[in-house]
């Protein structure tokens, strides 16, 4: 089921990130492109291969709300409604689903949860350095962690626990963190700082970010799971038997509100979830198993289970491709998850450059390259390109510049997805020659891209591929 639409658009460029290894990328850190190459080199160029890692991240986030909710002092029935909290989750379940950044820096959040709630409970100092080592690693997968290392030091610092931030295993698990994130910061330094770039593309976005952040809390959750989460935020704050793990609690509200107040994407704190969830299970377990059974022989806890999974029935076709591709023209669930619609009909698009490619008379043909305007019609043609006798492509979209201009030689091409105006000042003759339809009519990034041929480059590629740089 996780293969039936296609790679997503971050997928494919992952893919060939992975095929260019290094310290960090202009838009995420080395991880996540490790991960791909790993895949592909165990899988092949299977796309169910690749969601195989996706897949076990999730069933980690299930064991880890688990643990937390034990931790926090649930039963039983306590751990497995956690437990099927997590699993229920449209946010999770739309996570699992992909490997983008996502899945690696919630698994990473997971686990630097687990360990706080061991140094806390135990209150043995060492664990600062398992947290460390964990910060570190989880900033080589995305870099929010930073902003739960922010959250959790402002919780130390707000409760009694402040005493265990004095001490030299603390220090020691700073610069253990420092030393596992640096590769990154030193790319980024070596080659200007292009996330910053990146950073202020988003925040164009900030302000809509804002308006639908506290809406999509609920939404992502699911609305039958959110008041477990919200149960669980006031007990862990309230509750006396929380007190000992406070710190925690306030980290994951200072969490979601800094994402908000800096207007990130509303799924960016999702991993907070796993504690909240947790922590919910605990008065949910006490408050159902008080509950008389309904019509004198249905549990309390069977009708919760009930509801869970009913709202994980009404999340799945939003979260994962269970429904045809062709549904979402008439039904845009690409408009709740934008991720749906940008996994289909890539080897089409790719299929379109490659006859167009074709049909250039041989001695242009020679000395053709493929542009691309963004990393996934790049990535596309890289994963799909060598079927239909294409050559490399290449793009000014992030790490893509990076990589390189075409060849000296090539000074002309076929070109997808930019603006006619901008090739005009590059190239002397530009022919619009196709446009591209994903041929199910669904509403998506591609549908609607334009094709071109363009000829007689007005100066070098050394020259001209400054301008072809786009971070976003």
């Amino acid at each position: 089921m996780s293969a039936r639409y296609g790679y997503h658009r971050d997928e494919l460029y992952f893919l060939a990130a992975g095929h260019h290894p290094a310290f960090g990328y202009v838009d995420q850190p080395a991880i996540t492109p490790l991960l791909a190459r790993i895949s592909s080199a165990v899988f092949g160029n299977s796309l169910a291969g690749l969601r195989v890692i996706p897949a076990l991240a999730m069933a980690a986030l299930i064991v880890i709300t688990a643990t937390l909710s034990r931790m926090l002092g649930a039963g039983r029935a306590g751990q497995l409604l956690a437990a099927l909290a997590t699993a229920t989750c449209a946010e999770y379940l739309g996570t699992a689903h992909l490997l983008t950044t996502t899945v690696p820096d919630f698994l990473a959040w997971g686990i630097l949860l687990v360990l706080v709630m061991r140094l806390l409970a135990s209150e043995d100092r060492r664990w600062w350095l398992a947290v460390g080592a964990c910060a570190g690693i989880g900033a080589d997968a995305k870099w929010n962690i930073g902003f739960l290392v922010a959250a959790l030091t402002a919780g130390f610092a707000l409760t009694p626990a402040r005493k265990l931030l004095m001490s030299r295993y603390l220090l020691a698990g700073a610069m253990l963190a420092a030393a596992l994130a640096s590769p990154d910061v030193i790319w980024q330094a070596a080659h200007g700082w292009p996330n910053l770039d990146v950073f202020r593309v988003l925040q164009g976005a900030a302000w809509h970010n804002r308006v639908t952040y506290w809406p999509a809390q609920l939404v992502y959750t699911g609305l039958a799971i959110a008041p477990v989460w919200i149960a669980g935020l006031a007990w862990s704050l309230r509750s006396e038997a929380a007190r000992r793990f406070r710190p925690v609690a306030i980290a994951c509200a200072i969490a979601g509100v800094l994402f908000f107040v800096l207007g990130g994407k509303p799924y960016y704190d999702g991993a907070v979830y796993l504690f909240l969830f947790a922590a919910g299970s605990v008065p949910l377990e006490r408050w159902l198993s008080a509950r008389r059974p309904m019509a004198g022989r249905i549990p309390a806890a069977a009708l919760m289970t009930t509801a869970m999974l009913a709202s994980a029935a009404v999340a799945v076709p939003v979260a994962i491709p269970v429904l045809p591709a062709a549904t979402l023209h008439a039904v845009p669930l690409q408009k709740i998850n934008y991720d749906l619609a940008e996994t289909i009909a890539w080897p089409r698009l790719v299929a379109l450059i490659g006859r167009e490619y074709h049909s250039l008379p041989a001695q242009l043909r020679r000395r053709s390259t493929v542009l691309t305007g963004n990393y996934g019609e790049a990535g596309a043609v890289d994963r799909y390109g060598p079927q239909f006798g294409l050559p490399q492509a290449y793009s000014g979209a992030n790490n893509f510049w990076f990589w390189g201009p075409p060849p000296a030689a090539d000074t002309s091409a076929v070109v997808v997805g930019m603006d006619p105006a901008f090739l005009r000042r590059e190239f002397a003759h530009v022919r619009r020659v196709a446009t591209f339809r994903n041929g199910l009519g669904v509403s998506d990034d591609e549908q609607g891209a334009r094709v071109f041929v363009v000829s007689g480059l007005r100066s070098t590629w050394h020259e001209a591929w400054p301008s072809f740089r786009d971070f976003s």
